[in-house]
């Protein structure tokens, strides 16, 4: 088992030096640090200028996938279909009640949650389970492209 010494900067503390002799020469200046400038980068300073190359370089990035925007659960359309009528964005022509999801910032409609109201829902992307779940509650599903051509 080694026995622990008492570090040198410990030791020294209150020292004006540190050990390095007079302050005009010791531990200041070119002899101390390897040589001044470029001095020795062939030799001794060769493994600070690698890092020094390496902290620079970009490396590599993931390239990142183009978003395909938000998403909307069918249970949370239907949880607000009394303020989606308040507000207009639902909109009810006779008997039939039609949602357009873009109007409000989603192009998704995924299948989570609960129909209890038939509407017309219009989206740029539907899944099945969700069509499935409208269909039973006696909706129906369109591309959002389409509405212009049903009013």
């Amino acid at each position: 088992m080694t026995v622990r010494k008492r570090k040198k900067v410990r030791k020294q503390r209150g020292s004006r030096t540190y050990g390095y002799g007079r302050v005009s020469g010791g531990h200041r200046k070119g002899g101390s640090r390897g040589g001044k400038g470029n001095a020795g980068i062939k030799n001794h300073h060769r493994i600070g200028r690698i890092s020094d190359v390496i902290k620079s370089q970009k490396g590599f990035t993931v390239p990142t996938t183009p978003s395909t925007g938000s998403s909307i659960n069918v249970g949370d359309i239907d949880a607000q279909f009394d303020a989606l009528i308040d507000m207009n964005i639902a909109k009810k022509k006779g008997s039939v009640i039609k949602i357009d999801v873009t109007d409000l910032g989603y192009s998704k409609v995924m299948g989570k949650g609960r129909v209890s109201h038939p509407f017309h829902l219009y989206a740029e992307k539907i899944t099945p389970r969700a069509q499935e779940k409208i269909k039973a509650a006696g909706g129906k599903t369109f591309p959002s492209s389409s509405q212009e051509e049903d009013y």
